[in-house]
């Protein structure tokens, strides 16, 4: 139950940062079009800032779980059995620290954004928190998901990016 909980918010936060991702080609859309019939759309440069920084984060959790995130696992592909796993254990660890740390300051900041009312500067007075929350958001799936696939591991699982791994030199061959 709880799987199939966590794995719908991955899967949920990867198309919310599609639907971010789409909302920025349909701005910079209209703002194309309504240059060309001389209109102008207010606060379409800011509102496109405020999609890129949902696009960049709601969808790092799902990229995650399914291995599109680019690793070096040259020594770590390279090694097996219990040496691996303690590896991909530091490794993790550290990522879901770092991953924490920045979700907290995330969601510090749109605190700090609600109790000082702060509005962006562009032509929209848009509170910041909204857009911040988005991203705040991004980087609190994407700890989960570090610290899922941490306790995945710990527990004598495989890691969601290992189901999807190929080795390096694979993935250069298919790149060309």
């Amino acid at each position: 139950m709880l799987r199939r909980a966590l794995d719908a918010l991955y899967l949920l936060s990867g198309i919310a940062g599609a639907v971010a991702l789409l909302a920025i080609a349909f701005l910079i859309l209209a703002q194309i079009v309504l240059r060309q019939t001389g209109g102008v759309l207010a606060g379409g440069d800011d509102l496109t800032a405020f999609a890129m920084a949902a696009c960049a984060m709601l969808p790092l959790a799902y990229a995650f779980r399914h291995g599109a995130h680019i690793r070096v696992d040259l020594i770590i592909g390279r090694v097996r059995g219990v040496s691996r796993t303690v590896m991909e254990a530091v490794a993790l660890s550290l990522a879901s620290f770092m991953a924490l740390l920045f979700a907290w300051a995330s969601t510090d900041l749109v605190a700090d954004s609600i109790a000082f009312e702060e509005v962006a500067q562009g032509m929209l007075a848009t509170p910041l928190w909204i857009p911040q929350t988005l991203m705040a958001a991004g980087a609190i799936v994407f700890a989960i998901a570090l610290v899922d696939d941490l306790v995945v591991l710990l527990t004598g699982g495989v890691p969601s990016y290992r189901r999807q791994e190929t080795g390096a030199l694979e993935k250069a061959a298919e790149e060309l």
